[in-house]
């Protein structure tokens, strides 16, 4: 075999562990040993210059190659004399034939051959210590790096608990291995750390390190890390930043508060100035978030507008309530861009750990739930988690997740509500019905509109679900003709975003075309918000090619929280449709009644009086002149079927 490697080009040769003297080499190691001759590289006394690190760590290698034929691999530094060479070693088993003694087969790539940083990286530092932790040597790789300044183990090791879990590794092993900061003359670095007990040529017991430096990929681990646990555009946690903070909490037991925290019209601020405005909101939002909070507090963007807040309880330097307070005025006074002021606000829920939940995932869902009552209580305020909650977010969720199939599957339904003109002689006849959409569901039962129509929107198919309410509503017009009267209409409620359709009017005309009918035939029905977001638009002119092309247009819900006067002269409706609450409450706000029934007068268009429910609210609206009416007194929403059935019999 050795004579097969004497003619191997790389260098090769045999060292004996025991007496610290080469036995045997071939030409590239002598080359590499600088000597002039196999005789005087023999001759060469190791012991020496051999420091106990490197003793300790060839008796390992040793007591290794007794038990099995292993195979070592190691960037080790020599110095033949005195010139400082870096040899990418293989270190292997070889028996000597007279006296079975065991040594070592070495095969070394010269440095010329690795580049810097695989140089860097491989090189082999050693150094050893008393079982107390005294420094006794190292080899020249650890001396250049770390220096000579080492006297304990604990001037190494930067941390002090990694330091007590190496000491614990060697208790319970007798072997640690991990990567390590350590100390040293280039400043703090990370080591690829194999920390063993060993035995010296005395049978004492020490402790023996054999490190690499691994600090370059330490840092990129640790960049990859923050980037993929941090939101690239706000800096912030994202969903497995906070899974991760979540699950160090839980770990630890430590109570914490969450405040889930949604942002009240965004998506206006997007539609309307664009994703580059909308990013730098959420830019300063996230500025925002962080200058009202404790120092260590926690803050993740959840999802597109989305964000939660955690704040241990040892670190809240107020109380609670006053901190989500502090957060949802914060979030909500205005944002600029240049010369623009645009408005946004917070909904927040708030959650608290382990007192609301025992397990930390779940603490996300209270508050959750929470903030989703917050946004059902008007928006801009914090809601504090009550148990129980949890139950609407469900059901909300299962809304979501049925409803995208809830057309396909044919669980869509339609109801009509009549509205009635009375006389001043008391002559009752229904003029209208307004398509009121439901959704029949096995699990979830009947579902009216006002649940699912911001589920819709997120899903994408508000605009196709409303296009077949018009088309089965224009449908079954004729029918419902046949039973109450030939001249009624039918009304249909329509969404802002379908408001942007620029093919709207050609859609609706081409609809009552199939179905042989007239655009006076359908009633256009516009809530205020879509009202509002129309006329802020200057460019927008759909509703007035509504109008043009023979629709009739309502305002729906008049008086409800979004009223501006400016759509009043703006857009050319025949009705509105008066709030059900100044029905409700027509004994203590007449004046306020009167007031705003003249107002819509003036402009030429009629009063409809929603949540007309006894008798005594439609004699009272009457003596004030209100003649259009729609509410339970008047009838509920009914099936088709219902109408066929009954056949004018609707009081």
């Amino acid at each position: 075999m050795l004579l097969e490697i004497k003619d191997l080009a790389i260098p090769v040769w045999i060292y004996d562990i025991d007496n610290y003297c080469i036995q045997w080499a071939n030409q590239p190691a002598l080359a590499l040993w600088e000597s002039d001759s196999p005789e005087e590289l023999y001759s060469r006394d190791f012991k020496p210059v051999t420091s106990k690190a490197v003793k300790s760590k060839l008796l390992q290698y040793q007591r290794a190659f007794k038990e099995d034929n292993a195979l070592f691999y190691e960037n080790w530094h020599f110095l033949p004399k005195g010139i400082p060479k870096f040899v990418f070693c293989q270190f292997s088993r070889y028996i000597f034939e007279d006296d079975g003694r065991i040594a070592m087969l070495v095969s070394g790539l010269p440095s010329s051959k690795l580049n810097h940083n695989m140089q860097l990286n491989l090189t082999a530092m050693l150094s050893d210590y008393s079982k107390d932790g005294t420094f006794i040597s190292a080899n020249p790789p650890f001396l250049d790096v770390i220096g000579h300044k080492i006297t304990q183990l604990k001037d190494l090791i930067v941390s002090a608990s990694a330091l007590k879990t190496i000491y614990r590794s060697l208790s319970q092993s007798g072997r640690f291995e991990d990567d390590v900061l350590m100390s040293g003359s280039q400043g703090d670095r990370w080591y690829h750390s194999v920390v063993v007990k060993v035995h010296d040529e005395d049978e004492k017991e020490k402790i023996l390190i054999h490190q690499y430096d691994i600090h370059r990929r330490k840092m990129n681990e640790v960049a990859l890390s923050k980037e993929v646990l941090t939101d690239a555009l706000t800096g912030l946690l994202n969903r497995r930043g906070l899974d991760k903070k979540l699950a160090e909490l839980g770990h630890s037991k430590k109570p914490f508060l969450l405040y889930y925290i949604d942002l009240d019209g965004f998506k206006t601020i997007n539609d309307s100035f664009g994703h580059g405005i909308g990013d730098q909101v959420l830019q300063t939002v996230a500025d925002r978030l962080l200058s009202c909070l404790p120092e260590n507090s926690s803050v993740c963007r959840f999802g597109g507008d989305e964000f939660v807040v955690i704040v241990q309880l040892s670190h809240l330097e107020t109380d609670k309530a006053e901190l989500a307070g502090a957060l949802v005025k914060s979030l909500s006074d205005a944002y600029y861009d240049d010369s623009r002021s645009m408005a946004l606000s917070a909904s927040i829920g708030l959650a608290q750990y382990p007192n609301d939940a025992d397990k930390v995932s779940a603490v996300v869902y209270c508050a959750d739930a929470a903030m989703y009552q917050a946004k059902q209580l008007g928006k801009r305020r914090w809601i504090n988690y009550e148990a129980g909650m949890e139950q609407i977010t469900l059901r909300q969720s299962a809304i979501a997740q049925k409803l995208s199939y809830a057309q396909s599957n044919k669980e869509l339904r339609l109801y009509y509500q009549p509205i009635w003109e009375v006389s001043k002689n008391n002559e009752k006849k229904i003029i209208s019905l307004e398509a009121l959409l439901r959704w029949h569901n096995d699990d979830l039962g009947i579902i009216p509109a006002e649940e699912i129509m911001h589920v819709l929107e997120e899903l994408g198919i508000l605009v196709d679900v409303e296009k077949w309410v018009v088309e089965q509503a224009l449908s079954d017009l004729p029918i419902l003709r046949e039973h109450i009267d030939s001249d009624i209409t039918m009304a249909v409620n329509l969404s802002a975003i379908h408001l942007r359709e620029a093919t709207l009017s050609d859609f609706l005309l081409a609809v009552l075309a199939k179905k042989k009918l007239m655009p006076k035939d359908l009633m256009i029905e516009l809530s205020e918000i879509a009202l509002v977001e129309e006329v802020n638009d200057v460019n927008s002119t759909i509703v007035c090619k509504l109008v043009e092309d023979g629709f009739n247009i309502s305002i729906d819900d008049f008086g409800s929280g979004y009223s501006s006067l400016a759509y009043l002269h703006r857009i050319p409706a025949v009705v509105a449709k008066i709030d059900h609450s100044f029905a409700t409450h027509i004994e203590y706000c007449s004046k306020t009644f009167t007031h705003i029934q003249s107002l819509i007068e003036a402009h030429g268009m009629r009063v409809l009086v929603l949540g007309v429910d006894t008798e005594r609210q439609r004699e009272t609206l009457l003596k004030f002149g209100a003649y259009l009416y729609q509410g339970q007194h008047f009838g509920n929403p009914q099936p088709l079927d219902y109408y066929i059935k009954n056949n004018f019999s609707l009081l």
